[in-house]
């Protein structure tokens, strides 16, 4: 037991200082665990057969599917609808996102409102942080509704599976239900103390030309720009509307196969790629350089018909009839990255965008997740499978791709509840769960006020400093031995563990979304904007002073790079030393710092006025 309190004290401490990533902690502690004897290997490896574990994988894919049809940030924009001031977009906002955060997986759900809340940023002067974040609380709290609304309630069934507590689909509900409408009311009534505006926001030159076709089925078939929220935003300014071959005003109502002409920003590019109002193929979105070896003008890769290029830096003239100049920055969408690099004259390729959404296939995606929630309902069958057939389903009717299925799998969150079901077994296995439990008996002895009260607190505070995966994969089996030595049902207390664990700051969308969002995806707390690599002129070489004492005897190789030509006088001090080969000098003590060279960024946007970057 000594050995197991041992390894598990070191993966909090190693969970908790932050400094080692949760994966390589868990499996450096199921190693030594393994070659110790403290725990059999079929247990210490039993995360990667986990029910919970495969139910996870399958809903990710589930949700990928979902959010590719654009349901969620159409759905989110239509809510908003005229919302006029904060407190407005979050009673809209706050119950639906809740409710869809308990039927599928909540990151891409925050993820897909972020383009609708900077509209409404853009449009109404609504802070977009003061929108984000609430959203993600919402979304934390909502996911603890049901079995399946995030990874955590998943973990806490397959525990409670191996120590033979059965959990169904609305066994969190008693508990989840009232904690989410009072925390959303809560949020909205504080949200305007606890969040301040922020800093201003940098606003940067429109120097990309978009050219966006009007698909038959697009959602701005006869509808007007200014009506959908596309006439003028911070990041991009609709120009013209070209219908065959004459430019319309922007007021005009569009039909299918009109060429929308936008002014924008890198960050606009992205934006309206990523609209699903326009009915885009369903490509990636690529940066692209030139190179050298590009002739002729823009309109010959326009004449592919896997690559098409929708927007060029600076161009004053049709896409079509924009010149291809060496150095030149395009933004192009194709089904492939490999596709883009063959075509000749492209030096450089970045891929900054996932796929546009889909309309068409949105009827699809919305059955097939409506079909794996009611059978979760009934209970008729096993969880994993049904969440397993849903996921088949997304790829048998081509609602998703199976490359981006695979990229919707997230590996370092399955390798964490993996990791988390192991470390359970470290401490079943040992004996330190029932030691734990015979000391929270006698500590709460018959009070069950006294033990929800302990395993809130627990919950929240070990949540708090390392992972929720790691709070549960140790409080589960605790909580299974009390109730078993109390004769109280489990069932209330895993639904407050799984409460608890979301309101911690660590695992609540208010404090510490961080642990919730992807590199990945887009996040809330970073509005992260693609810029080019700075260009540093060259210069010549500018004075540099050292500070440290130089050593004969242990620097010979220095002492003879800064001899001294002939010609040269000896300095009048022993502390310094002067070299004029290569234009520098070398003084001991000196302290002056370490002249930084300039920097020119040569960034795709320029920004016009001075502010502060929300970054």
């Amino acid at each position: 037991m000594l050995v197991a309190s041992l390894l598990i004290l070191g993966c909090l401490i190693a969970l908790a200082s932050g400094r080692v990533p949760p994966v390589l902690a868990f499996a450096a502690t199921l190693t030594l665990a393994g070659l110790l004897g403290v725990a059999p290997s079929s247990e210490l490896l039993s995360g990667l057969s986990s029910t919970g574990v495969v139910t996870v994988a399958a809903m990710l894919v589930v949700a990928a599917g979902v959010v590719h049809t654009g349901i969620v940030s159409r759905a989110t924009r239509r809510i908003l609808g005229s919302a006029s001031n904060l407190q407005q977009s979050l009673i809209r906002l706050l119950f639906p996102v809740g409710i869809a955060s308990s039927l599928m997986n909540n990151t891409p759900i925050i993820a897909m409102t972020i383009p609708a809340a900077q509209e409404l940023e853009q449009t109404r002067g609504i802070p977009a942080r003061r929108v984000l974040m609430p959203i993600a609380f919402a979304a934390a709290l909502g996911g603890t509704i049901t079995l399946i609304g995030t990874s955590s309630n998943l973990l806490i069934a397959s525990l409670a599976d191996l120590g033979g507590v059965e959990l169904n689909f609305f066994a969190f509900t008693p508990v989840a239900i009232p904690t989410f409408i009072v925390g959303i009311v809560l949020v909205i009534l504080v949200v305007r103390r606890l969040i301040p505006k922020g800093p201003p926001i940098e606003v940067r030159a429109l120097q990309w030309r978009v050219e966006l076709p009007i698909a038959p089925r697009a959602l701005l078939l006869n509808k007007t720009l200014a009506s959908q929220g596309l006439a003028s935003t911070r990041d991009f300014t609709a120009v013209t509307v070209m219908r065959a071959t004459e430019e319309i005003s922007t007021d005009e109502r569009l039909q299918a196969g009109d060429v929308v002409v936008f002014q924008a920003n890198a960050d606009g590019v992205g934006e309206l790629w990523g609209n699903p109002r326009f009915g885009q193929k369903e490509q990636r979105l690529y940066e692209v350089t030139l190179g050298a070896e590009a002739t002729g003008n823009l309109g010959e890769l326009n004449a592919r018909d896997d690559m098409d290029v929708i927007s060029a830096r600076n161009a004053t003239q049709a896409l079509s009839e924009t010149p291809a100049q060496a150095g030149e920055l395009l933004y192009v969408t194709a089904d492939a990255q490999s596709l883009v690099e063959s075509v000749d004259g492209v030096a450089m390729v970045a891929d900054v965008g996932n796929r546009a959404p889909q309309v068409a296939k949105t009827a699809k995606g919305v059955a097939i997740l409506g079909v794996v929630v009611v059978v979760l309902m009934l209970g008729i069958f096993p969880t994993e499978w049904v969440a397993s057939a849903g996921a088949l389903a997304m790829l048998l009717f081509r609602v998703i791709t199976p490359r981006a299925a695979f990229r919707a799998l997230n590996w370092n969150l399955l390798g964490v509840l993996a990791g988390a079901v192991g470390l359970g077994a470290i401490a079943t296995s040992s004996g330190l769960t029932d030691a734990i439990a015979d000391w929270v008996t006698r500590t709460s002895g018959d009070s069950v006020a006294i033990l929800v009260v302990l395993v809130a607190v627990v919950a929240v505070v070990l949540a708090a400093v390392v992972t929720t995966a790691a709070a549960v994969s140790m409080l589960v089996p605790i909580i299974l031995a009390v109730s078993a030595i109390l004769s109280v049902a489990p069932e209330p207390l895993l639904a407050l563990l799984a409460v608890a664990a979301c309101l911690s700051p660590a695992g609540s969308g208010w404090l510490g979304c961080r642990r919730r969002t992807t590199r990945g995806g887009r996040s809330w707390e970073s509005f992260e904007r693609r810029q080019p690599p700075p260009q540093y002129p060259v210069r010549p070489p500018a004075p540099i002073t050292a500070t440290h004492r130089v050593s004969r005897r242990r620097h010979p190789r220095l002492l003879l790079l800064l001899r001294r030509p002939p010609t040269t006088p000896r300095p009048s001090s022993k502390n310094s030393r002067t070299c004029t080969p290569r234009a520098f000098s070398v003084t001991r003590n000196s302290r002056r710092p370490r002249p930084k060279p300039s920097v020119s960024r040569g960034a795709l946007d320029a920004p016009v006025s001075t502010g502060v970057n929300r970054n």
